[in-house]
């Protein structure tokens, strides 16, 4: 009995017989359906993806759970049974169960939380604290843009905050009268305008202004996707062995991902070029914002844990690359149907999957469920350099 076959029978066990196997490539025509990457330690759940059952239950989809073709999907209630959980993993669960929603922006918020606590040791913890702070920081850049926009529609600059000789206070009040005079302009109350530029501020940090003086976390995020992609193609066009079918692979979803990703990105840089549209139309700006940033981040959801794990052997001898360019294209996130996905056009996925099988490391410990401690830390480790 194989290791596929050891695992079928003991994950239908597990959960009652309920657990499906896709045994097509997972192609789902929603994010929903494709779920939202949360960042488990344990070993077989790295990368696994959570959403709702059509019972609202929470399941989890699992990719090449077995180093075979399909996605296996698994109700939480399921998993202790199958596999040792990390505390860390416990923990994170509970956490997102009180969550009213599960977004990526959501789940990394729960997640910064979590590791926090110390739960992944002091690094991690510090790290986590470091992001967060980085987080709050950018926001306040965000919104003090914001309303340095606004001001220039009452003739004040940013440099009539930052004179010579004034305080914190005297730049804040400056700020409020001006705000206030803006406010006037439409006849609004200067509290309203101050919740307008907070609320669009909250919105718009996580990708960023375009006139800001240092990107946002997902505009950085989409950069670096760029030079991922790049990378893995140059491992296509110069290893010799079958690998780089799937460097190839590997990098032409990622291009996709990345033009859908800039298209949005530019869509919402446009929106945000008018500072006229925060007083005159504030509502329809906010919604707008939102849902260019929601689909943002979840085009780019899943893709830095595989731009770490790509970065932190580029520069390894080929067998490494080879090994981890396998890795990596069996956790690709697939661009759901309703993104007009085509990233994969014009290759022989049926070849990739083979390829796939011969190239998989398999090991006693991934079989029976048993913790590798071993691949914990490194989980650990590499998502403690993710931002």
């Amino acid at each position: 009995m194989d290791g596929s076959t050891d695992w079928r029978a003991m994950t239908d066990q597990a959960d009652g017989g309920r657990t499906r196997k896709m045994m097509e490539e997972f192609a789902p025509a929603t994010f929903e359906e494709r779920g939202v990457t949360v960042p488990f330690t344990t070993p077989l759940l790295s990368q696994a993806r959570l959403r709702r059952d059509q019972n609202e239950k929470f399941e989890f989809l699992l990719p090449n759970f077995t180093a075979g073709k399909g996605t296996y999907v698994l109700p939480w209630k399921g998993l202790p049974s199958v596999m040792t959980l990390t505390l860390h993993d416990r923990l994170l669960f509970e956490a997102i169960e009180q969550l009213e929603t599960h977004s990526p922006e959501q789940i990394r918020a729960c997640a910064l939380s979590v590791q926090a606590t110390g739960v992944c040791g002091p690094d991690a913890a510090t790290r986590a604290a470091e992001l967060r702070d980085q987080d709050a920081q950018y926001l306040v850049l965000t919104q003090f843009i914001l309303v340095t926009e606004l001001l220039k529609l009452v003739n004040i600059s940013a440099a009539d905050l930052l004179r010579p000789g004034m305080t914190a206070d005297d730049s804040k009040r400056v700020a409020r009268q001006a705000l206030a005079k803006v406010a006037g302009m439409v006849d609004i109350q200067p509290d309203d305008m101050t919740m307008r530029v907070d609320q669009l501020g909250e919105a718009v940090a996580p990708v960023g202004l375009p006139h800001a003086p240092k990107p946002g976390r997902l505009r950085s995020l989409a950069n670096r996707l760029d030079a991922f992609a790049q990378g893995t193609q140059h491992f296509a066009d110069t290893d010799p062995s079958e690998a780089a079918m799937l460097g190839t692979y590997v990098a032409a979803v990622a291009n996709h991902t990345l033009t859908l990703a800039r298209q949005r990105i530019g869509k919402l840089d446009a929106a945000c070029r008018d500072a006229k549209q925060i007083i005159n139309d504030a509502p329809s700006l906010h919604k707008s914002i939102q849902e260019f940033v929601a689909r943002i981040s979840w085009l780019l959801d899943g893709w830095e844990f595989l731009i770490v794990m790509w970065e932190s052997v580029k520069d390894e001898p080929s067998a490494t690359r080879q090994t981890s360019i396998t890795d990596i294209s069996r956790l690709l996130p697939m661009i759901p149907k309703e993104e007009i996905s085509a990233a994969a056009e014009g290759l022989d996925l049926d070849a990739i999957q083979r390829l796939q099988k011969r190239w998989v490391r398999m090991n006693q410990d991934w079989r029976t469920g048993v913790l590798d401690m071993d691949a914990v830390m490194r989980l650990e480790a590499m998502k403690t350099a993710m931002g």
